[in-house]
């Protein structure tokens, strides 16, 4: 008659956030009744069970044997917890646990409102249990905190003092293949929870991409899933130098684990995609996947050096893909509205590319997560160290088509408006003119009416679906309560044209803006929307600033710089909310610089870029952003440019800058330090909105002049010639 085998009691701790998944692990690996506790779970087992969660566990921190329990008598309300950490320590003999000769070191836990000196309870508790081998055989062991033998986990609580062996010694997460690190790295355990909370299993997909592959972590982790690669095969573990180790019964295990893993390797893998930004990254993730032993199948993994708004063509369409990624955005950019801006960007990208495919993403805010335009959403909190991240899992919605708003509109019928029928024919009349066009080149953004008629003195902008509409200040002489009566009849006629509802428009009073008024904030309403031009995806404000961000009537500029800019160094002056740049990036500029005197236009800037996939974070920056007054920007650099884009201000003052800019007293001197910084073969476009400019004779004498203005207008603002004026400069062949 044989004996059951001998059952012990075991911990695994794991992150916060992981119980329900570990216990779905363990469950797998053949072992019930598991309680489970806030970042532990425990269980009754044998020691194979115990060993192969060592082997297996892709999600626990450490697996802990307790050993011996000190309870505590309570005397009186003082208590000295590191004596108890030492009287508990030295009443047991630890020399059946392991040998003198040996290593160990000492890990301890302290429970909620227990007030004592870890350091020096940790001394006390090490002290207890060299004294306890004098004591048994006269000889004592030593110390090693970085690599010990043996680890000991103790946890001091309110009634009892656990002394624990750590059977996994070093933390589970560290599987041995990171030997080389990026910023803000997440642990290879959480990943794995991240990939089993989304079934990678069960998706069993063609295509697996990480766009931020950081140091490799989630294409490493899919890996050894994928290939059955148990995550203990080739480190070490706590129980080496324990007395009571079996090594033929963890010689087995491990055996197991490695033909389990060659058997998975004939089979066939998806195509890994590993992508980013930063050359150090993609590095780090080529050697980190040699040292996790994948390098003979390297050719299935695409590692490239590439920007969100760099994708290849990923052939994906009937093809099962997965897509996962840990964004390091909520740290750099700061502010939530960029990191929000930078979601939004990521989950076009997805829409675009991946529709109805599986995606796992990581936001360090619930609200970053929120924007994913995802289906059948699951949402994961972790800690990452001491950081709470918020993973994202779902389903990507395909994108919907958005077609000019012009495109479906068509006249509306309604009743006469008394007193605006002139204005409604004519705003009419100009919506039917505009639409073939803006039809035919994509147009989503232009001027629907701007002043036509002398008694409806208000400009009227489409932005996407929206309307933003401009009141000019009537002069003194008009009476204001007629002034107003007639703004009204335009709303009414306005929507009655549009057929958009009050929601959909936003309206401002244009008045003439002097000194530090210009940029002032007209509002704090922040509504925000994101528009389409050209290849470009653009936030504009419609409430809080006099502009919105993006000037209507430079769009034909915008979109001359993207057609020209591929390949060439491109330096925007005066830059505002840098459109300008990001069409330039958009169409393929090998770097671009933005100058502007208004760090909350340069951190929308920023917005813009990485709403659109452009990385504006790294020390050597592609994109660059400089707050600074362009005048002293040119005089202390030296940098060449090939393309160069200058739309200033017609006059300003700003608090930054001591004295003042008038575009046409201060023309030449701007122009000229700029052509300094001009390749032999490169082109400066200038403009300006000042009624009366005049180019000066100097500039038209010192370099090749062009004026522009009309190949710069759209169509939309052709009733309104004088909207800006534009020149093409260059110099004069040598």
């Amino acid at each position: 008659m044989t004996s059951k085998p001998r059952l012990s009691t075991y911990w695994v701790t794991c992150a916060v956030g992981l119980e329900t998944l570990l216990q779905e692990e363990l469950q797998g690996l053949g072992i019930q009744d598991i309680e489970v506790l806030p970042g532990r779970l425990v269980f009754k087992g044998q020691l194979e069970d115990a060993y192969r969660i060592c082997m297996w566990s892709r999600l626990a921190s450490r697996v802990l044997m307790p050993i011996h329990v000190h309870e505590i008598e309570f005397s009186h309300d003082a208590r000295d917890v590191a004596e108890e950490l030492y009287e508990g320590a030295i009443s047991f003999d630890w020399s059946l646990i392991f040998a003198p000769q040996s290593t160990f070191a000492i890990r301890l836990h302290v429970e909620r409102d227990i007030k004592v000196n870890t350091q020096f309870a940790t001394l006390r508790a090490k002290d207890g249990v060299v004294d306890s081998f004098m004591e048994a055989v006269g000889k004592r062991p030593s110390i090693d905190t970085k690599q010990p033998e043996i680890t000991m986990f103790i946890l001091a609580g309110k009634k009892e003092h656990t002394y624990c062996l750590d059977l996994s010694g070093d933390s589970l997460h560290k599987r041995g293949y990171r030997r080389f690190m990026t910023d803000a790295p997440i642990k290879e355990n959480l990943a794995a929870a991240i990939l089993q909370k989304a079934k990678i299993n069960d998706i069993q997909p063609d295509i697996i991409l990480d766009p931020m592959c950081g140091s490799g972590t989630f294409i490493i982790e899919s890996l050894m899933i994928l290939t059955d690669r148990a995550p203990g095969l080739v480190r070490r573990f706590g129980f080496n130098g324990w007395n009571g180790h079996d090594n033929e019964l963890w010689m087995n295990i491990k055996a197991e684990a490695a033909e389990r893993h060659q058997t998975a390797l004939t089979q066939p893998l998806p195509k890994f995609y590993a992508f980013d930004a930063d050359w150090e990254a993609i590095k780090a993730t080529k050697q980190n996947i040699i040292a996790a032993g994948f390098e003979s199948i390297l050719d299935q993994i695409q590692i490239e050096e590439r920007t969100l708004a760099d994708w290849p063509n990923f052939q994906a369409e009937g093809k099962k893909s997965f897509i996962v990624t840990n964004p390091p955005y909520g740290e750099r950019l700061g502010d939530k509205a960029s990191n929000r801006a930078f979601y939004l960007g990521l989950s076009a990208l997805l829409q675009k590319h991946f529709p109805n495919q599986t995606a796992a993403v990581i936001a360090a805010q619930i609200e970053q997560a929120d924007v994913l335009a995802f289906n059948e959403t699951q949402t994961l909190r972790l800690m990452n160290g001491k950081l709470p991240i918020y993973t994202r899992v779902g389903k990507i919605k395909p994108a919907s088509v958005v077609r000019p708003f012009l495109e479906n509109w068509q006249p509306q019928q309604f009743e006469a408006i008394e007193g605006a029928e002139d204005f409604t024919n004519r705003l009419q009349k100009n919506m039917q003119t505009l639409k073939k066009w803006a039809v035919k080149d994509g147009v989503y953004c232009l001027r629907l009416y701007d002043a036509d008629l002398p008694d409806f003195n208000v400009a009227v902008d489409l932005y996407g679906d929206r309307l933003h509409v401009q009141e000019y200040a009537p002069p003194k002489t008009i009476d204001p309560e007629k002034a107003k009566k007639r703004f009204n009849l335009a709303l009414a006629s306005i929507r009655a044209v549009t057929g958009l509802g009050r929601d959909a428009i936003f309206i401002k009073t244009r008045a003439r803006q002097e000194g530090k008024t210009q940029y002032a904030k007209q509002s704090t309403a922040s509504k925000r929307f994101i528009v389409q031009e050209g290849k470009a995806k653009i936030l504009v404000n419609l409430t809080d600033y006099l502009d919105t961000g993006l000037f209507l009537d430079h769009r034909q500029m915008r979109l001359r710089i993207a057609a020209e800019a591929k390949g060439k160094h491109f330096l925007n002056l005066y830059s505002y909310t840098s459109t300008a740049s990001l069409h330039a990036a958009l169409g393929g500029a090998a770097s671009t610089t933005s100058v502007d005197l208004s760090n909350t236009y340069l951190n929308w800037s920023k917005e813009n870029f990485v709403l659109n996939g452009l990385t504006v974070d790294h020390a050597d920056e592609q994109h660059q952003f400089f707050a600074s007054d362009c005048f002293e920007w040119l005089k202390e650099g030296h940098e060449q440019y090939d393309l160069i884009f200058i739309d200033p201000p017609t006059f300003s003052n700003s608090k930054k800058f001591y004295g003042t800019f008038d575009v046409q007293r201060d023309h030449v001197s701007l122009l000229k330090r700029a052509m300094n910084r001009l390749t032999t073969e490169g082109t400066l476009y200038f403009s300006n909105n000042y009624r009366g400019f005049e180019m000066d004779e100097e500039i038209e004498a010192m370099f090749d002049v062009k004026e522009i203005s009309n190949e710069t207008i759209g169509p939309d603002f052709k009733r309104n010639q004088k909207i800006h004026r534009a020149w093409k400069i260059t110099h004069h062949p040598v």
